[in-house]
C-alpha cells in the first residue's frame, strides 16, 4: 500500500508540474486533456472522467515540501436513481494532522459533485 501511495504521488505530480500556483484554475491537458486542475485553500484538486465516472483527487497542502495525504473521491453515475460516492484516502502525516486534514477534505469536498 505504501508504494501505491508513492507511485500516485509521482503521476500526480507530473500532472501538478504543469499547473501555474498563482492561477486558481489552469489547464492540464500537456499531460491528460481530459484533467483539469483547481487550486482552493492550499489544496490541489485533480478532476476528470475516467470509465464514464467523475474521479477527484485531493493532494493536501504541503508540509516540509511533502504532500502529507491525499483522497480519491469517486462518484459512480451509474443508471441508479442516486448517485454512488466512493472515498479511498492515504495518510502519512500524524494522527492529529491526518484528522484535521480529513475534515478540511470533508467541508472542501462537499463543492465537487
Amino acid at each position: 500500500m505504501k508504494y501505491s501511495h508513492y507511485i500516485i504521488t509521482l503521476l500526480l505530480f507530473f500532472v501538478l508540474v504543469s499547473c501555474n500556483k498563482t492561477d486558481n484554475k489552469s489547464d492540464a491537458s500537456s499531460i491528460d486533456p481530459l484533467a483539469n486542475i483547481v487550486h482552493e485553500d492550499g489544496w490541489s484538486i485533480v478532476s476528470k472522467i475516467e470509465d464514464g465516472n467523475r474521479v477527484y483527487w485531493f493532494l493536501a497542502p504541503e508540509i516540509n515540501n511533502v504532500s502529507p495525504a491525499m483522497f480519491k473521491k469517486i462518484i459512480y453515475s451509474n443508471q441508479k436513481s442516486e448517485l454512488e460516492v466512493k472515498v479511498v484516502s492515504q495518510c502519512d502525516a500524524p494522527k492529529q494532522i491526518c484528522d484535521d486534514l480529513m475534515t478540511k477534505y470533508k467541508i472542501l469536498s462537499k463543492n465537487y459533485n
